[in-house]
């Protein structure tokens, strides 16, 4: 359940006046403001793998096209130093 912004601000203050603003401050990076879902673990979970095709996608898409850049220019050195 959402916490609204004036709860939010009072529990702040309270959390300060007791325990300093450290502590306030970290209490209210973990209570979930109002209109906002927690991440669960199947969010992170797709997260990572969305992010791991992207990564291996990319990857493909732009080194290989360097990587056989790289062996046809190599040959072609070779075939101008064994022909020359």
């Amino acid at each position: 359940m959402a916490v609204s912004d004036a709860r939010r601000l009072q529990v702040f203050k309270q959390a300060r006046e007791h325990w300093g603003e450290g502590p306030a401050e970290a209490l209210m990076e973990l209570v979930v403001p109002a209109g906002q879902d927690m991440a669960t673990k199947a969010d992170i979970t797709e997260a990572v793998s969305s992010m791991k095709e992207y990564t291996l996608r990319m990857l493909l898409v732009t080194q290989i096209p360097i990587y056989l850049g790289i062996i046809g220019l190599s040959l072609g050195i070779a075939g101008l130093y064994f022909n020359g």
